[in-house]
């Protein structure tokens, strides 16, 4: 009995010498508390290109805008704009559409646009004495036919799923890109289809979140796209999604559209020039 309780007073004493070297521990780790600061190197700011011209079936499409913004450090909070840029569409027939700037705002707003579907559109866009430019196609989108809402998924059968419902346009290679907006998710989710194994048949995007519940509401935008916006897109979703996570996430690479600076073909720009004809549906959880 002795030895054991010699035994309980040994174990006592290392635990309480234990405790005691971790609080000193955690009063010089305290003390030696120091900021570190990192100096990051930023590179020269190159012209970013937003010129997604989105023609809603049914609206007479002419309201369309392209922003310009620049590239700026890690740290920086504000996104700088590109004023004094001169922007312009010109179609087949080489009529001109003018893009006019709102000042201090880095959109350019054009009000006559004439969208036509499978037409050919070039952009150019003169920047600080530098030309850029690229040219798509009008792509076509059928619209979205239906919404099936599955309220048995997950491990207990009690959560919700939606499917999206369209028939492919036949006999033509199609890609797709379909825009989910939901309140409860701070930026939109973006999924990609090629009909290359499912020409004219009824395709199905399907959609899923842990915060589905009835009254919930889901607002979807279909777009037809290019192939070469398809594999753009593609490869920002899949570099996005795979870049991690913390308060540093970024994407590991650069992703380059289809503009092309043709003054000085080193100070390439970012962004997609992409003209799609857009269809939309909300849908409400029941």
């Amino acid at each position: 009995m002795k030895k054991m309780i010699n035994k309980i007073v040994t174990l006592r004493a290392m635990t309480l010498r234990i405790k005691i070297m971790l609080l000193v521990s955690a009063i010089t780790l305290a003390g030696c508390e120091k900021v570190v600061d990192v100096k990051l190197n930023t590179e020269s700011p190159r012209l970013v290109i937003d010129a997604s011209i989105n023609w809603e079936k049914g609206t007479p499409g002419n309201l369309q805008t392209i922003k310009l913004t620049t590239t700026t450090g890690y740290t920086q909070q504000t996104i700088p704009t590109a004023d004094g840029a001169t922007v312009t569409l010109t179609n087949s027939a080489n009529r001109v559409f003018s893009f006019t700037e709102v000042p201090g705002t880095g959109k350019y707003i054009c009000t006559d646009f004439v969208p036509q579907l499978n037409e050919l559109y070039s952009l150019k866009v003169l920047y600080k004495g530098e030309t850029y430019t690229a040219e798509e196609k009008l792509i076509v989108t059928p619209s979205l036919k239906n919404v099936e809402q599955i309220n048995d998924l997950g491990l207990n059968s009690d959560e919700i799923g939606i499917k999206i419902n369209f028939k492919d346009t036949a006999n033509q290679r199609n890609f797709y890109l379909l825009r989910t907006d939901f309140s409860e998710m701070p930026f939109p989710d973006y999924q990609l289809y090629d009909d290359r194994f499912s020409d004219g048949n009824t395709m199905t995007w399907f959609y899923f979140h842990s915060k589905l519940a009835k009254g919930k509401v889901l607002n979807f935008s279909q777009y037809g796209v290019s192939e070469n916006y398809s594999n753009y897109m593609f490869l920002l979703i899949n570099a996005s999604s795979g870049a991690g996570s913390g308060p540093f996430r970024v994407i590991p690479t650069r992703v380059r559209g289809n503009i092309i600076n043709q003054t000085n073909s080193t100070n390439y720009p970012f962004g997609f020039f992409r003209l799609s004809e857009m269809t939309k549906l909300q849908y409400t959880i029941q």
